[in-house]
């Protein structure tokens, strides 16, 4: 899967499952069988994925509020979980709010 560009919204795979434990996430791949555990700011992350389609610029703002860190480490650790989850077919790309289906 390709990078999403800078103003580009992602959005958790239909065939994505998770729980929040503890203050972890386990993420279970429908298809793939895996199950994927997360931190906090992870399941956060998912969290608000699971609510709507959101862009690497909406998710740091949101760990920013969350977790009172510096805007560059958590665009950065956003910009690296998402990496992750793509690799693992977590996300995928999405339109941009208000365009319909293709």
């Amino acid at each position: 899967m390709t990078e999403a560009t800078e103003g580009q919204a992602v959005r958790l795979s239909d065939r994505l499952r998770y729980r929040a434990v503890a203050d972890e996430g386990v993420l279970v791949h429908l298809d793939q069988g895996r199950v994927l555990v997360v931190n906090e700011v992870g399941l956060h992350l998912v969290e608000a994925l699971a609510r709507r389609p959101m862009t690497v610029a909406e998710l740091s703002e949101s760990v920013v509020r969350a977790f009172e860190v510096e805007p560059d480490q958590a665009r950065a650790d956003v910009e690296t979980f998402l990496v992750q989850l793509r690799a693992e077919d977590a996300v995928e790309s999405a339109e941009a709010p208000g365009a319909g289906p293709a």
